[in-house]
């Protein structure tokens, strides 16, 4: 293996490259694409929400008590979104300080809004049958935004300076067409995957690059 390659266990047969910010595949030694990265995420996105949904049935079928829910619920969304961030930075032992950081600000929201939703299931107010199960998944589909968020973050720390949204493979709400079509916009301006209409169920990515020129910084080429 290369000097400055790391394995990790998140994206078997796949090397991080520190010097560059990308994952590079071990048999070849090319740089292995963004779009493949998004692949193996949502593999791990759709693990997770195999958990999730075997849980919602649990409860609806009255096997699982709704405090062991919500508490192997909070589990299994910390472990989402520790991966998502891991494997946004390539691999657990590139985490630092700030990744756990903004990991950690992520999932105090996450963990309000599971016990709003425990809340509703004790008073009844969420109802025990399918919409629970569809309702519950979200949580898992939450683990993008987090990948985002810290890929963006660390983006910046490389000094990239533009970013442009990029549709992924999805039905597209309005919101998210329309900020495609905006085009390369300075870092860090463009709202935050899973802000728009579709919320977590957005597939939406982020490109980056690093403009010299300053009159190109205000964004708007394509």
């Amino acid at each position: 293996m290369g000097s400055g390659i790391r394995a990790n266990d998140l994206t078997p047969g796949y090397g991080w490259n520190e010097d560059a910010g990308q994952y590079i595949d071990l048999n070849t030694g090319r740089f292995v694409s963004h779009a493949q990265i998004r692949s193996a995420l949502d593999q791990t996105i759709q693990d997770a929400k195999d958990e999730i949904r075997d849980l919602a049935r649990g409860l609806n079928e009255g096997w699982i008590s709704l405090s062991d829910w919500q508490t192997r619920m909070a589990q299994e969304v910390k472990m989402i979104h520790l991966a998502a961030g891991a494997e946004a930075v390539g691999g657990w032992a590139q985490l630092d300080q700030r990744d756990y950081g903004r990991i950690g600000y992520e999932l105090r929201w996450q963990y309000e809004y599971l016990q709003n939703f425990a809340l509703q299931i004790e008073s009844g107010e969420q109802r025990l049958n399918g919409t629970l199960i569809n309702r519950a998944l979200m949580y898992g589909e939450s683990g993008r935004r987090t990948y985002e968020q810290i890929r963006r973050a660390d983006m910046a720390l490389r000094e990239m300076n533009q970013e442009r949204r990029v549709l992924g493979v999805a039905d597209h709400c309005d919101d998210c067409i329309e900020l495609a079509a905006e085009g390369w916009q300075p870092i860090g301006t463009l709202p935050p995957i899973g802000n728009s209409q579709c919320l977590t169920h957005c597939h939406c990515t982020f490109d980056y690059r690093q403009v010299l020129n300053a009159d190109d910084l205000g964004g708007f080429g394509l």
